[in-house]
């Protein structure tokens, strides 16, 4: 199984590869289970980008910060379109999943592309370290 962006990290591209499917399933999802499949995916991306983070923390890649922003950023999009106990709109939940796997492509063919390159040795370090966000998260 391979996902659409293939990095060459193999963590990174097996649970793209994981996660890709699983956005995929949106389609073929009755209404009523579309909450369900919501909090797996939610749920594989939280433990994704925890993942993420710890593998660039341990290979010192210099733009950690910038990373760490936008997995933040993304998980506000998540926590926002979260669908109510209550009840829920399927079809704007169904929306809401198209523009989540837009975000989440588009995060990996942009930061995750960038870190690849990095991990693999293509990309100069120096280049990115003007690129560092303060850690807010403390």
């Amino acid at each position: 199984m391979h996902p659409a962006i293939v990095l060459g990290v193999p963590e990174m591209d097996a649970d793209h590869a994981v996660i890709e499917p699983m956005f995929e399933r949106v389609s073929t999802t009755p209404d009523a289970a579309l909450a369900d499949l919501f909090r797996e995916i939610e749920a594989e991306v939280i433990a994704h980008f925890a993942r993420e983070e710890a593998l660039m923390e341990r290979e010192g890649v210099p733009v950690l910060h910038c990373h760490q922003a936008q997995h933040r950023l993304l998980l506000g999009e998540f926590a926002a379109a979260r669908p109510s106990q209550d009840g829920f709109d399927a079809a704007a939940l169904r929306e809401r999943f198209a523009v989540l796997a837009g975000f989440v492509a588009g995060h990996v063919g942009s930061v995750d592309r960038v870190t690849a390159q990095f991990l693999g040795g293509t990309l100069d370090p120096a280049l990115v370290q003007a690129l560092r966000l303060p850690d807010d998260a403390a």
